[in-house]
């Protein structure tokens, strides 16, 4: 193997390590949040949060303020497409309400979902 390969490959090995770390390392900001994950919320106060500065998503009926991991979400602003609204689908599937493939079209990880957890804040009403 020649050595700009080698090279290219610590690199990218690297980025990857640090990717992980990023999305794996807990938020300082949310550290000493206490949430009541008991709380209901209807689906009109979740639309009330819709924006990059206040941003509340319905998954599978949970409610979450994602507001705080946007900044650092792998796919860039497509997070945004979640706030305010049930985005079930679009964690799940990675498709939008037309089916159009958003990202990578592949379901999320079970890291994702783990880390999804940490910001449920609530359950949607029936």
């Amino acid at each position: 193997m020649n050595k700009p390969r080698i090279i290219i490959s610590s690199l990218l090995a690297s980025v990857l390590v640090l990717g992980l770390l990023v999305l794996l390392w807990p938020d300082s900001s949310d550290s000493n949040q206490t949430v009541d994950t008991s709380r209901v919320f209807s689906l009109v106060e979740v639309e009330n949060h819709s924006t990059e500065n206040d941003c509340w998503t319905v998954i599978e009926g949970g409610v979450y303020d994602i507001t705080s991991y946007i900044s650092r979400h792998p796919g860039g602003n497509e997070i945004l497409r979640a706030c305010g609204a049930d985005s079930t689908q679009l964690f799940s599937t990675r498709t939008d309400t037309d089916g159009n493939s958003v990202g990578s079209g592949q379901p999320h990880s079970p890291v994702a979902e783990a880390q999804l957890e940490k910001m449920r804040i609530g359950r949607v009403s029936e």
